[in-house]
């Protein structure tokens, strides 16, 4: 009887020791680090992108980093005298390998549902802009293209 409950004994230990285990991922949750983000694909965005055309009345320059497992994005849009901050985003979708996310700017009078997108090594931003303002001005989609700093 001793031999049964001590083989048991080890068996549950045994058991609770393999549950415990870093290696065992299959109940985690999945929470890519910046470097896991970097490795799959993301870091082709994370840069200074500057509008390949310099006479832009619109987006002028954007800025993608990494920050707490998240793509970070600051924008400008031109202005005079000097380009406009919109301020920065936070992308909490991060898919595997993946060279395309959305994100939503909301600057009150309009809205911009922007999708950032890598093809052959440029940035290319598809602006879908919405005025909430009754100012009569029609929505608009304008795309542009950046290069990396």
């Amino acid at each position: 009887m001793k031999l049964i409950i001590s083989s048991i004994s080890v068996i549950i230990l045994f058991w609770s020791i393999n549950l415990a285990s870093p290696n065992n991922i299959k109940d985690r949750v999945y929470q890519p680090t910046n470097t896991v983000l970097e490795k799959n694909g993301n870091n082709d965005f994370k840069g200074v992108w500057i509008n390949e055309d310099d006479k832009t009345r619109g987006i002028s320059k954007c800025q993608i980093s990494f920050k707490n497992n998240s793509i970070v994005v600051q924008m400008w849009a031109t202005c005079h005298p000097q380009d406009c901050d919109w301020g920065e985003k936070v992308s909490n979708e991060v898919k595997k390998e993946s060279n395309k996310f959305e994100l939503i700017w909301d600057h009150k009078f309009a809205e911009s549902a922007i999708t950032y997108e890598i093809i052959e090594g440029k940035l290319k931003l598809t602006n879908k802009r919405r005025y909430k303002d009754n100012s009569g001005r029609e929505d608009f989609t304008v795309i542009e293209y950046f290069t990396k700093k």
